[in-house]
């Protein structure tokens, strides 16, 4: 845990508060809120908003174990807020849509701007409704179905199911995380993880297609790093996860090391025997890409990696995780091997692990479109 983390203590000893913990001075971004009740769990909580403060209390009692001063419980308990976001989303509401966001907020996409001009980086409402306008003007449709959110504090990895239509009839599908930051009960920044390789397909009429140089120059846009100085949920129930990682935290951890040695025995102790190994983006270009069951399969497509990409850095940005899940956002700078092309794209794995303490399964959420792009020698390029 570094050392720019505040934590707050609600109680010491094993004794709940008589009278609730008043605090003044709580950073929802960077601090910690320690109930020192190791059979508590966040399902055992209220967050109950009264004026500008938070109260926390036990969910089956009256008890009050802490009040926050000047904080908003959104930002403490977002998931329900979000869902009441993406039933909006679901409904094309735009105008409700934009009431779930801060007016600062910073909405940002991967992918090349001038083959799906809603990428990049939106900021403001104002921005946020020109995404949409320019997203309406390419797509007939576009739907987003959550199935998981991985809560940690006020961050939240939204796993999506995607589909849409384009307006030539053309249809698209994938996997789509977002990451999002929630400050003063809105969303503060909001990032679409997707592989967009599918998207431009749909837009070019589907295949075979040919991608020109852009008139101004090819911009893809990257998705920039979220850092954060905790490491830890917002609230904890037991001390001892500031210094021991939790099992979850320490299993991901183990199959990046598997992961790095690439040696059958270590990746036998990481992964399950019937893990399941999901790398996005087309398998005709990318040879690691796809679908793979069970560790050896895992490792060919890793080496698959290895043997087509040099990258500058693999770097594990953040990770966040609930209960068995995690989620690990990556930032992958590289270059193709055969063509010497660069490329620079972001990642968010989510890896769920196992009640033996063994990834299950891990889906790479990585945009494609640039990495295709440096396989194929660049543009112009064809797709057959």
């Amino acid at each position: 845990m570094e050392r720019a983390v505040v934590r707050h203590d609600v109680n010491r000893g094993g004794q709940l508060p008589v009278k609730p913990t008043i605090i003044t001075s709580f950073d929802p971004d960077k601090d910690v809120l320690v109930i020192d009740e190791p059979e508590l769990s966040r399902k055992d909580l209220v967050f109950e908003q009264d004026g500008q403060d938070t109260l926390i209390r036990l969910a089956d009692s009256f008890m009050i174990l802490a009040s926050l001063e000047n904080v908003n419980a959104i930002d403490l308990d977002p998931v329900p807020f979000l869902k009441k976001f993406y039933k909006a989303l679901q409904e094309n509401n735009i105008e409700q849509v934009l009431s779930f966001l801060a007016d600062d907020v910073l909405w940002e996409m991967g992918g090349p701007q001038d083959l799906i001009p809603w990428s990049g980086a939106w900021e403001g409402k104002a921005g946020v409704s020109q995404f949409f306008r320019l997203q309406k003007e390419g797509l007939a449709f576009e739907k987003l179905n959550p199935t998981r959110f991985i809560a940690q504090g006020n961050t939240v990895a939204v796993v999506m199911e995607g589909s849409g239509e384009t307006k030539s009839g053309h249809a698209f599908s994938g996997g789509v995380v977002h990451w999002i930051i929630i400050k003063n009960g809105q969303i503060s920044q909001l990032q679409c993880y997707r592989d967009t390789f599918p998207i431009i397909e749909a837009l070019q009429g589907g295949r075979p297609f040919t991608v020109n140089a852009s008139i101004n120059g090819t911009a893809h846009y990257t998705n920039k790093s979220v850092t954060s100085p905790r490491t830890t949920d917002s609230i904890v129930f037991d001390e001892t996860v500031f210094d021991t990682a939790p099992a979850t935290v320490k299993s991901a951890r183990a199959m990046y090391a598997a992961l790095q040695g690439l040696k059958s025995e270590d990746v036998r102790k990481a992964f399950a025997p019937n893990v399941v190994w999901h790398m996005f983006g087309p398998r005709d270009i990318i040879a690691w890409s796809g679908e793979r069951i069970g560790p050896i399969a895992a490792v060919e497509s890793a080496k698959q990696i290895i043997e087509t990409m040099r990258f500058d850095h693999f770097k594990a940005v953040r990770m966040i995780y609930q209960d068995n899940v995690a989620a690990v956002l990556i930032d992958e700078p590289g270059v193709s091997k055969a063509t010497g092309i660069p490329f620079h794209t972001s990642v968010v794995h989510i890896v769920v692990v196992n009640e033996d303490g063994k990834v299950a399964s891990i889906q790479n959420h990585v945009n494609t479109a640039e990495i295709v792009e440096a396989f194929l020698g660049g543009r112009p390029y064809t797709v057959t």
